[in-house]
C-alpha cells in the first residue's frame, strides 16, 4: 500500500487545527472536557476524551467500542508517538488557553 502525503506536509510534520473543546456538566471519573480537531486539513477527529489521572496529570482517550467480553475496539486512534505527541501538545495546549 502506497503512503499519500499531502503536497504540502513533509512526511513527519502534522496540522491540527480547529480545536474545539467541550465541557461536560461536572467532572465525572477524571473525565475533564471533549475535544475535536482537524488532522492535517484531511480528517476530522472527534469525541477524543481528555482526562485527570490519579497523579493529576492530563491526557488524552480515544473513542471506543467495547464487545461482549468488555475488551476495548478503538474506532481510531493515532499509530505513531510523534502523532499522540502532536495531538496531545495541541489539545491540551488549548484547553491551558481556556484557562480550565
Amino acid at each position: 500500500m502506497k503512503s499519500i502525503v499531502h503536497p504540502d506536509t513533509e512526511p513527519g510534520e502534522f496540522e491540527i487545527s480547529e480545536i474545539r473543546i467541550r465541557l461536560p456538566d461536572g467532572e465525572k471519573e477524571g473525565l475533564v472536557a471533549f475535544a475535536s480537531c482537524v488532522f492535517n486539513r484531511s480528517l476530522y477527529l472527534n469525541n477524543i476524551a481528555i482526562r485527570r489521572g490519579q497523579d493529576g496529570r492530563l491526557y488524552l482517550s480515544y473513542p471506543a467500542g467495547r464487545s461482549n467480553q468488555d475488551v476495548p475496539h478503538f474506532f481510531w486512534n493515532p499509530i505513531s508517538k510523534r502523532a499522540a505527541d502532536a495531538l496531545e501538545a495541541a489539545i491540551l495546549g488549548r484547553l491551558r488557553a481556556m484557562r480550565v
